[in-house]
This record gives C-alpha cells, sequence and structure tokens, in this order.
C-alpha cells in the first residue's frame, strides 16, 4: 500500500479503493529526452489514461497477465499493487530509434524489419560516471535527476536507461544506450536481479505475446495511409505483492509504443513528433486520435 502519494514524471500513484491496489493517476505532462523535455499539454493525461485501459483490457481478454482492473475516473487507473522490476523491456519489429546507434549496421533510408521481433532490457536507474563522480556507481533515476539534470541537460558522465547485456557469469553487464556496441565497453557490472527461468517467463509468457497481440491489434486499424504498423514498445513488469506472480503493470499507451500508419516512421502518431518538435497543437491532436484508435482493442 502507498500511504503517502508517489510522485513520478507523468503519474502520481496513490493508494486504491480495495486493498492490494493502487491508483495510477495521470499528469498531463509529456517528457522527452529522459526528462530534459517536458510540456504540460491539455488533458494529456486524459488521452493516456484512456489508451492505458483500452490497451491493458484488450491484453487481458488475450489472457496477457497485467495488473489492470478498471479505470475508476477518467485520468486514473487502478491496478495491483506491485512490486517494480527496475528493468525497461523493448519489443522491436522495426531497426529504429535508439537502436540504430547501438547496432548502426541496420541504418538505411527504409527501416529494417524482423521477421522475428527482437527484445532489449534497459535499467531504470543511471549509471553515474566520471568526470562527473570519481567511482561508477548507480542510483534511481529520479535522485540522478535531482542532482544532475539542469536547463542545459544532462551533466557528463551520466547514463539514463543503460542498456542491459547478460554475461555467462549471472551478472548483468550495462552500457551506454547510445553506444555502438561492436565496440562498446561496460560501464559496470550488477548481479542480475533475475533467474533465468524468470526471465524465460517474463518474455515468452508476457512480452512477446503482449507485443504480437498488439501488432495484431493495430494492423487491423485501417487508415488513409493504410494498416497502422506497430514498429516497436517498451513494456515494463511487476511482482504483485499479494502472490508475487509476475505481470505486466505500469501503463502502457502512445507514450510507449511507435506507431506508423503504412509503416512510414514520417506519419507516426506517437510520442516521437515530441520528441521531433512538432508543434503542441499536433501533438496533442496526435493523442487523441489514437485514444479514438485503441477504443477498437475491445
Amino acid at each position: 500500500m502507498h500511504p503517502q502519494p508517489l510522485e513520478g514524471k507523468t503519474k502520481t500513484i496513490e493508494q486504491g479503493p480495495m486493498p492490494g491496489t493502487v491508483r495510477l493517476v495521470a499528469k498531463d505532462t509529456l517528457t522527452a529526452g529522459d526528462a530534459a523535455k517536458v510540456a504540460v499539454l491539455h488533458k494529456i493525461g486524459t488521452h493516456k489514461t484512456m489508451q492505458a485501459a483500452n490497451t491493458f483490457a484488450y491484453l487481458n481478454s488475450e489472457s496477457i497477465p497485467t495488473a489492470f482492473l478498471t479505470n475508476d475516473t477518467p485520468d486514473s487507473l487502478v491496478c495491483y499493487d506491485c512490486d517494480m522490476l527496475p528493468i525497461e523491456f523493448v519489443v522491436r519489429r522495426y531497426a529504429w530509434g535508439s537502436y540504430l546507434k547501438r547496432n548502426p549496421a541496420y541504418a538505411g533510408a527504409t527501416p529494417h524489419r524482423f521477421d522475428i521481433p527482437v527484445w532489449e532490457m534497459f535499467h531504470k536507474h543511471a549509471v553515474v560516471a566520471a568526470p562527473t563522480a570519481p567511482m561508477t556507481t548507480m542510483m534511481p533515476e529520479n535522485e540522478a535527476r535531482s542532482r544532475y539534470l539542469s536547463e542545459d541537460g544532462w551533466a557528463d558522465g551520466i547514463y539514463t536507461d543503460p542498456y542491459i547485456r547478460m554475461g555467462d557469469d549471472d551478472r548483468w553487464h550495462l552500457y551506454s544506450a547510445k553506444a555502438d556496441q561492436a565496440t562498446a565497453e561496460p560501464l559496470l557490472n550488477i548481479p542480475a536481479p533475475l533467474t533465468e527461468a524468470e526471465l524465460e517467463h517474463i518474455v515468452y509468457t508476457i512480452i512477446m505475446p503482449a507485443f504480437m497481440a498488439l501488432e495484431s491489434a493495430w494492423e487491423r486499424v485501417q487508415t488513409a495511409h493504410g494498416p497502422v504498423r506497430l514498429a516497436d514498445i517498451k513494456f515494463e513488469i511487476g511482482r504483485r505483492k499479494s502472490d508475487k506472480q509476475l505481470i505486466l503493470a505500469d501503463v502502457v499507451d502512445n507514450d510507449s509504443w511507435r506507431i506508423w500508419p503504412g509503416g512510414d516512421p514520417a506519419k507516426g502518431l506517437d510520442k516521437q513528433a515530441f520528441r521531433d518538435g512538432d508543434p503542441l497543437s499536433q501533438v496533442t491532436e496526435n493523442y487523441a486520435l489514437v485514444t479514438e484508435l485503441t477504443k477498437t482493442f475491445v
């Protein structure tokens, strides 16, 4: 339970209406660049809440375990209370975005499409290294943000959302998410927070089936440019406090995916438009449209 609300970048977590639940209250806030860019947009929180509710209801109907129970107000979700893993799981159908920085061989005028989606992991704690710190350490991103993020951006030596590679020694190796993985050196090595069996369960029982289900749902959405292609998506996993079961948690909304009408990145309806500096009115219009489109999921 959360007697005191927990404040995040884009939502507040409050005690839920029933034992073993929390309420996720969305803010009218968008962030990009690991919170280096922030904007307040009218009713964005409501749009994201409805998108998440539609998405989770659909995934529940597809027998994929999620934390979602209901949305009790236009801007809040009621969910099972979970201990969240400090990991972001990303599933990709196309080589795009930061993937190209880690794997520049896939760069080209046309996005490379994977026959089998690939998955990646990123740690939600920041790595703090030289020249900012004499010793390389990790800290929660909220703490790193308060200490090392200014109007000029992140301080040198701060690596947010470091990329995870698994070793052969029950340790995970953390890398800059923007470094070419063919030549990059690890920033830090940490004990693996998941067993091999737990990781396999997450990948093949939760995130890959969830991606495939949502890919099919988006392909059924027709636009003037053709069906919507799900390029990639970010998932978060939690351990439900009542029984320790690993389930899909947090939210899945227009901040979480790249969606391309007709498979064209230039026509994307997701948060990339905000990252790229499109007019905020256009960003808001995109979110409103995506809210309507996700209603077709359920």
